[in-house]
């Protein structure tokens, strides 16, 4: 299927929306289980939109290859794409701290140059990690890419091998939730097109159903779901994050708007800078006194406004980069 889905384009800015209320609520004094239920359904939305993606592209509906793809020029492509963002955002991240003083360490800053953030914090900044999830998750693409065949078994095995490990780590006091995303995305990817159909075809009692899921969710997260089971957190964040994604395939329309493919553009950057206004060691516009509702309409509209001169330079340095690179 090589049809655009434009209705993707609203899912993303969705996602991104839920992000900014998650690190909102969690930096302000209001629920942070409100900011848990966000942010985990929103980062799985970020992960699996990307999968279905990639599922549509590269495979049939029965499973098995529909392109080929040359792993070198995708990892070099993703990189510069990537980092056409991040690197410019890190250097004046880094200069600020410099000027503010600010205590950082250069091993963590060279961690997250090459989108190892998951294993240094910068501060004001650990949202970062999903860059390293999402690398695994494009290793993880390219190794399903490379078997000859995928059985009907293999997106299930994914799915419970990453319970099973995110079972165990938590056991360990490993942080683990990130391998129910790692899950997902390998597990979307492969039946995208699957989810494609069945999320059209789905009957509104279904669609219903996963809605009150979703309310649920948010009920128990408020209630603090988070200091009782840390596993069930992630699991159900992770099933919410997905029926979420099915009901809105369903039921957003796959019409073009300008404001949305504007904001769904820049979403990547959205979710780059605005976690440094939430809680950042220069600005935090989750403590100012304006109250909380101006509070986050200047999170957005800041957050759109950095975001979208960031996208402004980072094409100008992909075209750079993919031109040194003979892309």
């Amino acid at each position: 299927m090589s049809q655009r889905i434009i209705a993707l384009d609203y899912i993303r800015v969705v996602a991104v929306f839920m992000i900014l209320l998650c690190h909102y609520f969690l930096f302000s004094d209001l629920n942070s289980g409100v900011g848990r239920y966000c942010g985990g359904t929103g980062n799985i939305i970020f992960f699996v939109v990307s999968a279905l993606l990639y599922g549509v592209k590269y495979h049939t509906p029965n499973g098995n290859k529909e392109a080929q793809i040359d792993c070198y020029s995708f990892a070099i492509r993703r990189c510069i794409k990537l980092g056409s963002s991040v690197w410019p955002f890190l250097i004046l991240l880094v200069t600020s701290y410099i000027i503010y003083n600010v205590d950082f360490s250069w091993v963590d800053v060279s961690l997250n140059f090459v989108f190892l953030g998951y294993l240094g914090k910068l501060p004001g900044n650990g949202h970062l990690w999903f860059l390293t999830i999402l690398i695994v998750c494009y290793a993880e693409m390219l190794l399903l890419l490379k078997l000859k065949s995928i059985g009907s078994y293999v997106p299930w095995l994914i799915i419970v091998s990453s319970v099973i490990v995110l079972l165990i780590g938590e056991k360990m006091g490993i942080p683990s939730g990130v391998f129910v995303a790692i899950g997902m995305f390998g597990f979307v990817f492969i039946k995208a097109n699957w989810i494609l159909e069945k999320s059209k075809e789905m009957h509104w009692a279904v669609a219903v159903s996963m809605i009150v899921l979703n309310v649920l969710a948010l009920i128990l997260e408020y209630n603090d779901l988070f200091g009782y089971s840390r596993v069930l957190h992630f699991l159900l964040t992770g099933i919410c994050g997905l029926s979420l994604l099915s009901v809105l395939l369903k039921i957003v329309p796959n019409k073009n708007s300008s404001v949305i493919s504007f904001l769904s553009g820049i979403s990547f950057e959205i979710y780059i800078v605005h976690h440094t206004l939430c809680d950042g060691p220069f600005v935090k516009i989750t403590s100012w006194s304006c109250g909380h509702v101006y509070n986050f309409i200047a999170l957005v509209v800041l957050s759109i406004i950095i975001a979208t001169m960031l996208n402004f330079i980072s094409k100008r340095v992909s075209k750079f980069l993919m031109m040194m690179c003979g892309k």
